[in-house]
């Protein structure tokens, strides 16, 4: 054999390799995603359940509360929410706590606008729940002078408000 038989043989060789190595990095890019979208669903489910518990621990904690549950009662009671004004026939202590309670709901909705934003709450949920439950609550909010959040959380209060 030749020097140029060698050299073919080595470049066949050589073409083979780089073949085999695409093959191989394919499959190891594809597991990867796999692995990152199982992950990114772990996550997902993580903050379901982080988002869920805390939510539930508020209300448990707002049922249990000799302070505002009777407020929220109260308020049930004047027609709230559908009717705002109900707020004015409260007392300042009353208003107060309310106020104190809607910082912690709009947090809550706040944090909830965030991870959709970032692909952490899917559509699903916030067609269902967040947009429904974020324009019932806009008004209020605007009553207890509770807009100073996020810029693109509010942006996004305005735009809910205007359907």
């Amino acid at each position: 054999m030749t020097l140029q038989d060698w050299g073919a043989i080595g470049s066949v060789i050589g073409a083979l390799s780089v073949v085999v190595t695409l093959i191989y990095l394919s499959k190891q890019i594809r597991l990867n995603t796999q692995a990152m979208e199982e992950g990114r669903k772990l996550a997902l489910a993580q903050t379901y359940q982080m988002r869920s518990d805390a939510l539930q621990t508020m209300l448990v904690h707002a049922a249990d509360s000799g302070h505002i549950a009777p407020v929220i009662f109260k308020l049930t009671e004047l027609g709230y929410p559908e009717d705002v004004a109900a707020l004015n026939l409260l007392n300042s202590e009353e208003r107060a706590r309310f106020r104190l309670w809607q910082i912690a709901q709009q947090t809550h909705w706040d944090n909830m606008f965030f991870q959709y934003q970032h692909g952490y709450l899917d559509f699903e949920s916030y067609e269902d729940s967040f947009k429904q439950r974020v324009r019932r609550l806009a008004p209020t909010w605007e009553a207890l002078g509770l807009l100073g959040v996020r810029r693109s959380f509010l942006d996004e209060i305005k735009r809910l408000k205007q359907r």
